[in-house]
């Protein structure tokens, strides 16, 4: 593979906010970041001031960054508590990409399917591949017809693009450069099968890139232990 269509990990530009038009934007990528890299421990409490003060924004966005967090059950906010931070796991990070996978598989019955060619400009937004899973899992379940479903994939794609950077996967034990070379080759694979509109071919390789993320965790302890 020559050139990937995304970047891997984060090299030099900094995603938080950088690149986002919409402060509330910026603020959800930093609080995401700190949950999923473990600066916000499990189970610890904040008070909605103090992340404020902290990024040096207003309550404004910082609320609305939070709507977005418990939406994918990384906080609760409690009245008079503050902000929790879940007992997220590593293993609910791949039961998201199981989820995507079972979309694949078996994609919903809905309406008629949408016949937008794929563009692999989507995926310069994605900083793993990963997130070039995610868009292009989403395309694939429109193209199909399951309009829905690829909404729910797209929700997936900023929290799973994060955990999968390589500073963020190896704070929860993973190594993310292993084994990198072969799904690059499989996002490749996918974004020519989706280029020929080969849905059939394009899932194929889909549910591979999709296994080989889910393995991630276990091939990292694997060789921790040898």
């Amino acid at each position: 593979m020559e050139q990937s269509p995304m970047r891997v990990g984060r090299g030099d530009r900094d995603p938080h906010g950088l690149r986002r038009s919409l402060l509330r934007d910026a603020v959800f990528l930093r609080l995401l970041d700190s949950v999923l890299r473990g600066e916000y421990r499990r189970g610890q409490r904040l008070r909605l001031d103090t992340i404020a003060e902290d990024m040096r924004v207003s309550r404004t966005p910082v609320r609305e960054a939070l709507v977005s967090l418990e939406s994918h059950q990384l906080v609760t906010v409690q009245r008079y508590v503050g902000v929790v931070i879940t007992q997220w796991t590593v293993g609910q990070m791949t039961e998201r990409l199981r989820i995507a996978r079972a979309l694949v598989v078996d994609p919903p019955v809905g309406g008629t399917g949408h016949d937008d060619r794929f563009d692999p400009a989507w995926l310069r937004e994605c900083w793993t591949e990963a997130g070039a899973f995610v868009e292009l899992a989403a395309w694939f379940l429109r193209r199909r017809g399951a309009s829905v479903s690829a909404d729910w994939m797209l929700s997936q794609r900023t929290v799973l693009d994060t955990f999968f950077t390589d500073d963020v996967a190896l704070a929860n034990g993973i190594d993310a450069v292993v084994d990198r070379a072969r799904r690059l080759d499989l996002v490749d694979q996918a974004v020519r099968a989706a280029e020929r509109d080969a849905l059939d071919d394009c899932a194929v390789v889909l549910l591979e890139l999709a296994a080989a993320l889910i393995a991630l965790p276990d091939r990292f302890r694997v060789a921790v232990a040898s």
